[in-house]
């Protein structure tokens, strides 16, 4: 599964805040209409992004991303952008202000392309009709001096490009409710091509009805190619959904993995391949391939923490659900020091990036059930 650039999420969120400045010239020009806020942004994704990331609140996570224990860790991330100051720089500002992102404007979905670098990424905003007067106040705080945009025609649109400094730039493109922004002019044309030949991932009928369900307030959600462990080896042409939940110490990414032609996955295969696996046991590592096994080492890991042998390794196995069919939970620094053991249980997206997670112990399970394939990733923040 190839998710290397998910956990830059925060390069991704830096962009945006850089993307809300930027992107007042080409509001000037947009004549918003009354319905924007109903505004597709999928019908604007290419078909070949390798996973998409979609709030409908992201001032939700705004808000609650400087009261997790684990937010600070981020200043040793070294992402190309410091992901934890300009985070911290616009929550400052929306706050000061008592108003946030527009309900509208909110609402952000971002694609991640090939080869996965920090700027392989595209930004989609709907706006708003009020949104004009916070970006004009963002620009004047963190717009570059000389604000001199360069326009490009590609097939009849318009694309603005901004610079920002340090020989880099900033692409733009907008039309009635919606702007999109990417480091990568190549990725602006992709998405007018989308939209022009209408061969979106709105085309895309499993990816369509898993993002259409998302009706909660507050919705985080990771889509990616592929399942969720590279053992199971399934079609590439599958998706798995990660929906993120975040509390002080704790990250949970859940969700199921769907066909990309529908109908239920064979599980017969799955359990085989499973079974396929060697259980391991040993120090800040377990895999267990059954059920029974699992509970025997949950058991085992409340027995010690009981008799005085108490870690926070014990504590995540003896939390364990018991209905899992697959689980494995490690200590993260072991990834790190050994990535060639994980390479059929990590996404990419972890194991290429495992230093980003060296504060957490993983626990992942796979579970069966009525033909689905579901899963839960928990990082547990090492205090």
């Amino acid at each position: 599964m190839k998710l290397r650039t998910v956990i830059k999420l925060g390069t991704g969120i830096s962009i945006l805040l850089l993307c809300l400045a930027m992107g007042y010239y080409a509001f000037l020009k947009m004549d918003m209409a009354k319905n924007s806020h109903h505004f597709d942004l999928y019908s604007l994704v290419p078909q070949d992004s390798e996973a998409i990331l979609e709030s409908n609140d992201i001032n939700a996570f705004l808000d609650d991303y400087p009261l997790l224990n684990y937010s600070n860790e981020l200043d040793n991330f070294h992402l190309q952008s410091d992901f934890h100051y300009i985070l911290s720089q616009l929550n400052e500002y929306t706050t000061l202000n008592g108003h946030g992102l527009s309900n509208r404007m909110s609402h952000m979905v971002m694609s991640f392309h090939h080869p996965s670098t920090s700027t392989d990424q595209v930004i989609y905003l709907r706006l708003g009709r009020d949104d004009e007067l916070m970006i004009k106040d963002l620009l004047q705080e963190y717009a570059p001096v000389n604000f001199l945009p360069k326009t490009i025609e590609y097939r009849g649109k318009e694309i603005e490009v901004f610079p920002l400094g340090s020989n880099e730039f900033l692409a733009s493109y907008s039309g009635k409710g919606y702007l999109v922004m990417s480091h990568q002019v190549r990725l602006i044309e992709k998405v007018i091509d989308a939209q022009l030949d209408n061969t979106s991932l709105a085309q895309n009928s499993t990816l369509k009805k898993i993002s259409e369900k998302k009706k909660k307030k507050n919705f985080f959600t990771l889509y990616g190619r592929g399942a969720s462990m590279p053992f199971l080896d399934l079609s590439s042409d599958c998706w798995s959904e990660y929906d993120f939940h975040m509390n002080s110490d704790v990250v949970y990414l859940t969700g199921s993995t769907f066909l990309s032609k529908g109908g239920p996955i064979n599980m017969d295969g799955i359990e085989d391949k499973i079974k396929q696996i060697s259980p391991v046991q040993e120090d800040s590592l377990i895999i267990s391939v059954d059920k029974d096994s699992t509970i025997q080492l949950t058991n085992q890991a409340y027995e010690w923490n009981e008799n005085g042998s108490k870690s926070l390794f014990n504590e995540c196995v003896a939390n364990l659900s018991h209905e899992a069919t697959f689980t494995l939970v490690t200590d993260m620094q072991r990834v790190i020091e050994y990535p060639e053991k994980y390479e059929a249980y990590l996404p990419s997206f972890i194991l290429n990036n495992a230093f980003l997670f060296r504060p957490f112990i993983l626990s992942a399970q796979l579970s069966t059930h009525n033909g689905q394939l579901s899963h839960m990733w928990v990082f547990t923040y090492k205090d």
